[in-house]
C-alpha cells in the first residue's frame, strides 16, 4: 500500500462492489470522511475501520493494514458484564464441549478469555468485545485503581475499576459506564489483569468436543481394565 497514510479501504470497497454513498448510508460517515481515508489523504482509524468492516466482507485488521499472523487461540470462560449487575453466566453451556476463542493477534501470557455483555460507554468495550485475560489472582489490593476484570459471588463476572472499600477484605467496583451506581463493599474472589482487547468482528468462538476425547480414551483402554470395571459394578 502507498500513500501518505496506506490503508486497504479503496481495495477492499472495489473487491465488494461498494461505493460512497451506499457507505455513508450504512454507517455515520460521510462520503467526504471515507473518500478522504480510500484515497489516503487522512489516517484510517481503528473505530472507524471497525464500522466499516462488516459492510465491506472484511476485517479492520485487513482494512488497517495489518499484518496477519497464525491464528491464537485462548479458553473462553463465559461472558463479563460491563455495565450493571446482570446475569453473566456463559451462554455456551453445552455439557461435554470446551470453548475457545480464536483470533489473529498473539496475547503472551494469556490465560482466559470473556464475552462483553452491556453498556460500557465506551466504544473500546462495546457488547460482543472479548477481553482477553492473564491469569487470575486473590492479590486484590495490588490491583485497587485499576481497570480489571473481577469475580463475585453477588454480582458474577464484572469489568470494572476495583476501588478500597470500607472493610480490608471488601472493594467498591466502579463502573466505566457511569449512569450505573458503583457496587459497595463487595467480596472479590478473583481479579485478573486485561491483556488484550479483541473487537467483535476480530474473533471467533471454537468448539472442542471434551466428551469425545474422554469417550476415545475409554476405549482405548486394555480390555481387562474395562471389564474389571464391570465385575466391580456388578458385585
Amino acid at each position: 500500500m502507498k500513500g501518505k497514510f496506506p490503508n486497504g479501504l479503496a481495495e477492499a470497497m472495489a473487491e465488494a462492489g461498494v461505493g460512497f454513498t451506499e457507505l455513508e448510508r450504512l454507517t455515520r460517515f460521510t462520503k467526504q470522511d471515507i473518500y478522504k481515508r480510500a484515497h489516503q489523504k487522512a489516517r484510517l482509524t481503528a473505530e472507524m475501520a471497525q464500522e466499516l468492516a462488516p459492510h465491506l466482507g472484511t476485517t479492520s485488521a485487513k482494512l488497517l493494514g495489518l499484518r496477519e499472523v497464525a491464528a491464537f487461540t485462548v479458553p473462553l470462560g463465559g461472558r463479563i458484564g460491563a455495565g450493571g449487575a446482570i446475569d453473566t453466566s456463559t451462554a455456551q453451556d453445552q455439557p461435554g464441549v470446551q470453548y475457545e476463542i480464536e483470533t489473529a493477534v498473539q496475547v503472551q501470557d494469556a490465560a482466559i478469555a470473556y464475552q462483553v455483555i452491556g453498556d460500557s460507554m465506551l466504544p473500546i468495550f462495546e457488547p460482543d468485545t472479548v477481553i482477553i485475560c492473564r491469569a487470575h489472582t486473590q492479590d486484590i489490593r495490588q490491583h485497587v485503581g485499576k481497570r480489571v476484570a473481577v469475580g463475585t459471588t453477588e454480582h458474577g463476572r464484572q469489568l470494572k475499576i476495583v476501588h478500597q472499600g470500607s472493610k480490608p477484605d471488601l472493594f467498591d467496583l466502579i463502573s466505566l459506564n457511569q449512569a450505573y451506581p458503583t457496587m459497595r463493599d463487595v467480596k472479590v474472589e478473583w481479579v485478573a489483569r486485561i491483556a488484550a482487547i479483541i473487537p467483535a468482528d476480530e474473533w471467533k468462538i471454537l468448539e472442542r468436543e471434551a466428551e469425545v476425547q474422554t469417550q476415545m480414551r475409554e476405549r482405548l483402554k486394555k480390555p481387562s481394565a474395562r471389564s474389571n470395571g464391570s465385575r466391580k459394578e456388578e458385585a
